[in-house]
């Protein structure tokens, strides 16, 4: 039986973003079973895994920190959704796969922070992680003892980006695997785990090249995989 994938969302359920999860999920092997907030009758016994899913900035209430001025599309009903939702997956080990915001709430629900600006709270220096249209393109080092070497079978590749804030100090029992040029963190996972990985870029929409494709390919099997 196909495994159920708990897929998250805040107030943009049904948009093209959203579309892009489901596909991948399907696209794998999975059932996804979205979960926003206010979700009639969810039971979270029904999961066999949990994709955190990108999307807006994270409230900095949740990490103890003062507003920044260039935070933008903050959604407090999904923070307060998804936080106590990946402690109770990462509690129960649950399979866990994070994405973009995905990855920063699961450091801040492990007792994290993170950087709210990566330009003004980073570095000025840093790579163009997000720009006006479409996604950014850089290049990642993996370290090569990780699970994500692991899967893409590389430790460099190349991947998008489109995000605002970004992981800071990491929480739990989680461990950096991967660093853009300029230092930013691209992936952490807890190896203590089945499958805890969260991952700064979009493999959902890594479509436009073979190459990208392969990587999407792996992370979701792999992850759909060990739902099953």
């Amino acid at each position: 039986m196909a495994p159920v994938i708990g897929v998250t969302y805040g107030h943009d359920v049904g948009d093209d973003c959203t579309n892009n999860y489901i596909r991948a999920v399907r696209d794998h092997g999975g059932i996804p079973y979205p979960v926003y907030p206010g979700v009639p009758d969810f039971n979270f016994a029904e999961l066999d895994g949990l994709l955190l899913t990108g999307g807006g900035d994270i409230h900095p209430d949740n990490f103890g920190e003062e507003w920044h001025p260039t935070l933008k599309s903050v959604d407090e009903d999904r923070d307060g959704l998804e936080i106590p939702l990946c402690q109770q997956a990462l509690e129960a080990d649950l399979p866990t796969f994070g994405i973009c915001r995905g990855i920063q709430i699961m450091s801040v629900a492990m007792g994290g922070n993170l950087y709210q600006d990566i330009p003004s709270e980073y570095s000025r220096e840093a790579l163009p992680h997000k720009i006006e249209v479409g996604d950014a393109r850089h290049n990642i080092q993996i370290e090569s003892d990780s699970l994500l070497s692991e899967l893409v079978g590389k430790t460099a590749d190349e991947v998008n980006s489109s995000h605002h804030q970004a992981v800071g100090e990491i929480g739990g029992e989680f461990v950096i695997t991967a660093r853009s040029a300029d230092g930013i963190v691209e992936a952490m996972e807890d190896r203590s785990k089945r499958f805890v990985l969260g991952v700064q870029y979009h493999p959902e929409r890594m479509l436009e090249t073979p190459e990208f494709r392969e990587h999407r390919r792996k992370l979701f099997e792999a992850f759909i995989r060990v739902c099953s």
